[in-house]
């Protein structure tokens, strides 16, 4: 299928612009999200520029995790004419992605005193209660929302690819996704639980989820295009992004930088009711900016090497970040060098576990899965081609 480039010429390959920038995207919602955790418990209290934002960050991931799991599913040669094969590859790669790291810091953390569970809790049972929803608790609440939504997606890219091919079941799609982000804005405002009507059932995050899901399938049925006109998304989309993170809604509308609003219990779910119903538009914009060929500051910013790093680091980070501060700070208490000795800890023990235990876990996944379609007859018409999934 054919795009129209920022050239004006044919462009075809809008895939080969998912590279490491998307990696550096996630290290950088990686850093949201960790910052804003040390932030919240007392580091850097002059300057709270990312207190409260670690919803933010994980709009970003939930976003970004969709979109490209459905880049990763739908390049899969077996895909087309025979999809459970597709899914078993995926389904094999995300078990290695997710839950070898997973378990290994659980039983880490449960051993050595800085776990998320109280002491009564055998380590057995806080494995079941990290998997379960509702039931996870500190940072690890996410785990079975992803988990859960991993379930979904390759039921709901099925369905939307072909929803999508024409023009007019792409708009009608498109429209219907943007009138549930209304009706949750609506809905929350009012007061209203978040029920299943509105969440299919799995989370309240989930029109993130489903935002990347729809993003991918009207890029590749050829209904959202590149064009040179549209390079100032790469602009705007970011900035809008760091305009809803509450540091920068406080400190330059209502001239409290301290936030102190939200300091009340809960009114930072009073305040991100307003952002998350809409969160999939603006992180679409960004990643619509990174998959436009002109040459942006977003672009250019997600090709510095730190963000790099920690995007390849990030699930780590994510898991290590929190018990890493409990340890230190248990012990020698809570001030900037101890903050900072946290950080380079939390990154040292993510490149271990990472060439330990992550990398190691998603190659035998791949190979694994390559293993199961060799045993399988294969189609002459679709080759079993070895998966090579990094998302």
């Amino acid at each position: 299928m054919a795009f129209h480039s920022a050239t004006g010429a044919i462009d075809s390959d809008w895939r080969s612009r998912i590279d490491k920038r998307f990696t550096s995207l996630r290290g950088a919602a990686a850093l949201i999200v960790m910052l804003a955790h040390y932030q919240y418990i007392g580091f850097l209290p002059a300057l709270p520029a990312f207190k409260y934002s670690g919803q933010c960050g994980l709009m970003v991931f939930f976003f970004l995790s969709s979109f490209l799991l459905c880049h990763s599913l739908a390049s899969d040669p077996n895909w087309a004419a025979r999809p459970h094969l597709s899914v078993l590859t995926y389904s094999i790669n995300r078990i290695f992605r997710i839950f070898p790291l997973l378990g290994v810091v659980i039983g880490l953390t449960y051993w050595n005193g800085s776990s998320f569970f109280l002491p009564s809790t055998t380590c057995w049972e806080a494995l079941r209660l990290s998997l379960t929803l509702g039931q996870a608790p500190g940072v690890l609440w996410t785990i079975p929302v992803e988990l859960t939504f991993y379930l979904y997606l390759p039921i709901v890219l099925a369905l939307a690819l072909p929803a999508t091919r024409a023009r007019l079941g792409g708009a009608a799609l498109a429209s219907v996704f943007l009138g549930w982000c209304i009706a949750i804005a609506v809905v929350r405002h009012e007061g209203v639980r978040a029920g299943p009507w509105m969440t299919l059932g799995f989370h309240h995050y989930a029109n993130s989820f489903v935002g990347g899901v729809l993003l991918y399938t009207l890029i590749a049925n050829g209904h959202i295009r590149f064009p040179r006109s549209a390079a100032w998304v790469a602009a705007i989309a970011p900035l809008a992004f760091v305009l809803a993170m509450p540091f920068c809604w406080f400190a330059f509308l209502r001239h409290d930088p301290w936030m102190a609003e939200l300091a009340a219990p809960g009114a930072w779910q009073s305040y991100y009711d307003a952002i998350f119903p809409f969160a999939p538009l603006v992180v679409g914009g960004i990643v619509y900016g990174l998959l436009h060929p002109s040459e942006s500051l977003l672009s250019r910013v997600m090709r510095v090497g730190l963000l790099r790093k920690t995007g390849e680091l990030s699930f780590g980070v994510y898991l290590v970040h929190v018990p890493m501060i409990v340890l230190f700070g248990s012990r020698y208490g809570f001030g900037p060098l101890q903050f900072l000795a946290a950080i380079a800890a939390t990154f040292a023990a993510a490149a271990v576990l990472s060439a330990l235990i992550e990398k190691p876990a998603i190659a035998f996944g791949r190979e694994f899965g390559y293993w199961l379609l060799a045993r399988r007859p294969a189609s002459p018409a679709i080759p079993l081609l070895r998966g090579s999934s990094r998302w």
